[in-house]
């Protein structure tokens, strides 16, 4: 091998020989974020099984771009390894060398063709795998299995789960059988392999009310609808214009192939060279405006659902959202083509205008469902606090007791997004306390807890008490005990003596780690309360507290 690797590379591969040995499965995952150097990892990979006599390896994948990007980056790092392709994209069609490159859509009926079989194969871009017996990848792997029943398949993602279907590894279908080694964006970031991301802006975002879902992402035609309106793309583009100043090159994802276009002759009007590229380009068509693109003679790249992967330009450093997406995957592989680093890059501007980051959270800490819903499913509900009733989330009074409820804080709002795009990047505020309110919390397979609302102006924040939970939860509790002024030993007893608690005079709170549109309690302030118990006592100022945005 002619290059060194990086040190969490190193414990990628060691981490999946783990994997191995300790007989956790034969086809685990590797995580690796955008820009973490995949290509280093399999070319590692790829040179440790060429060390063993007639071992033979394919790498799979369903792009071309990504077949010629792979056998490009393999010859660099591994200069003698014989390898060949097997892609009618590519124009070849070989299975002779110990190391081939295959697309799924040329090779995936050709399992028993291919002579000595298999050892190992490495598939990037997992998360385009679907967990459904009879796709291309699963059948050709069940093939491949039948004719080498030792065969391991690697995956290799930045995003190892689907909208459709939830965690690549998990539930029925599942190719994979768990995760090896997950790389760490917020590592990456901090070591400096990986640009940071910020965001800013206060223009429209897409409306998004009348945009329903099918399959569980928004309906292609509405979405661009939205998005289409000739005032919002107008502001959204000197938006972009005025926060991109001073920023060397933009990548823009449109709602659609019209809405492209409109955002392109909105762009030229501001006299910025701008191109776009759609999935009904021709090939040299397409190659031409990227190649333009990278090569500065074009500022901007409007692009419609082609370059979310196998997409490299590090000099990308402004990311527009100018579209919607509910699909974790697609969100971090969207905000990923601007994490790369380059001479002078010092950070990529994120501008959202599709309630992205609300949605699904900080770049570094996005979470999605085992498995994501397939559609609007009915209309949301609430609890009312005072008697429990379950309403229609928008009625403003409980029809049962006449309990007023609070003003709900919004989902989104009419600006774009210019929050924080990392966790590390939170920043958290006092809100004064008018008034608390608890209320008994039931969840099923869980004891009762004591849900805790503090009512701040215009918006409300809960935490959950958990007396009867035991471990960790009940000595939470137990800890605020004497700030509350409390002697409850259980949910029951707490709630009984709920109305004479002590209550703090301001909360702190930050966004959520998990989902930024929603806020946790992180420290309270009892400092200006009244004194009204001589059995509280306190050794300082605050009490630091972390809150749980989700109840236990």
């Amino acid at each position: 091998m002619t290059f060194t690797l990086r040190d969490y590379q190193k414990e990628a591969i060691d981490g999946l020989y783990s994997y191995w040995a300790s007989k956790s499965g034969d086809n685990p995952l590797i995580v690796a974020p955008t820009g973490s150097g995949k290509t280093a990892i399999i070319a590692q990979l790829i040179s440790d099984a060429m060390s063993y006599h007639g071992t033979r390896v394919m790498v799979v994948t369903h792009v071309r771009e990504l077949l010629e990007q792979g056998a490009s980056g393999l010859v660099k790092l591994y200069p003698q390894a014989d390898f060949c392709f097997y892609s009618a994209s590519v124009g070849e069609k070989r299975l002779d060398k110990p190391i081939i490159f295959a697309g799924i859509q040329s090779v995936w009926e050709r399992a028993y063709q291919i002579v000595p079989a298999i050892d190992l194969i490495l598939i990037d871009e997992a998360h385009m795998l679907p967990k459904n017996e009879g796709t291309r990848y699963n059948k050709f792997i069940a093939d491949m299995k039948s004719c080498n029943p030792d065969v391991k398949v690697v995956g290799l993602t930045a995003t190892p789960y689907r909208l459709d279907s939830g965690y690549l590894h998990k539930g029925e279908g599942a190719i994979f059988d768990g995760i090896a080694h997950d790389i760490s964006v917020e590592m990456l970031m901090e070591q400096g392999y990986l640009s940071p991301v910020i965001s800013k802006g206060g223009i429209k975002q897409i409306d998004l009310t009348n945009v329903k879902k099918r399959g569980g992402e928004f309906i292609e035609s509405q979405l661009a609808t939205a998005a289409s309106d000739p005032e919002l793309v107008a502001s959204t583009v000197a938006e972009i214009v005025d926060l991109g100043s001073d920023r060397k090159s933009w990548l823009v994802f449109s709602s659609g192939v019209s809405h492209a276009q409109m955002l392109a002759d909105e762009f030229e009007f501001h006299n910025i060279s701008v191109g776009v590229v759609t999935g009904s380009d021709g090939k040299k068509t397409r190659d031409q405006t990227i190649a333009d693109f990278k090569s500065g003679k074009l500022k901007c790249l409007i692009n419609v659902n082609v370059l979310t992967t196998g997409f490299d330009h590090p000099s990308v450093d402004l990311v527009a959202l100018v579209r919607a997406t509910a699909s974790t995957g697609l969100y971090v592989q969207m905000v990923g083509r601007g994490t790369r680093i380059a001479d002078g890059k010092e950070n990529c501007l994120i501008l959202d205008y599709g309630q992205n980051v609300e949605r699904h959270g900080f770049i570094d800490k996005v979470k999605p469902k085992d498995k994501m819903s397939g559609g609007d499913g009915e209309a949301p509900v609430k609890t009312c606090e005072k008697c429990q009733t379950m309403v229609h989330a928008a009625a403003q009074v409980c029809p049962e007791c006449g309990f007023q409820f609070p003003p709900p804080m919004l989902n989104h709002s009419s600006s774009s997004y210019r929050g924080a795009m990392l966790s590390s990047q939170v920043e958290s505020e006092w809100v004064d306390v008018d008034s608390v309110y608890y209320s008994r919390h039931k969840k099923d397979g869980k004891p009762d807890s004591v849900k805790v609302t503090y009512h701040c102006g215009m918006m409300s924040n809960s935490e959950w008490l958990c007396p009867d939970h035991g471990g960790y939860a009940a000595s939470k509790y137990r800890s605020r005990k004497p700030l509350l002024n409390s002697t409850a030993d259980t949910t029951d007893e707490a709630l009984d003596e709920s109305s004479s608690w002590i209550t703090p005079s301001r909360i702190k709170v930050k966004p959520s780690s998990h989902n930024p549109k929603y806020k946790e309690i992180v420290e309270f302030d009892y400092t200006q309360v009244e004194k009204k118990h001589e059995t509280q006592t306190q050794n300082s100022d605050y009490y630091d507290w972390t809150g749980e945005d989700i109840p236990f």
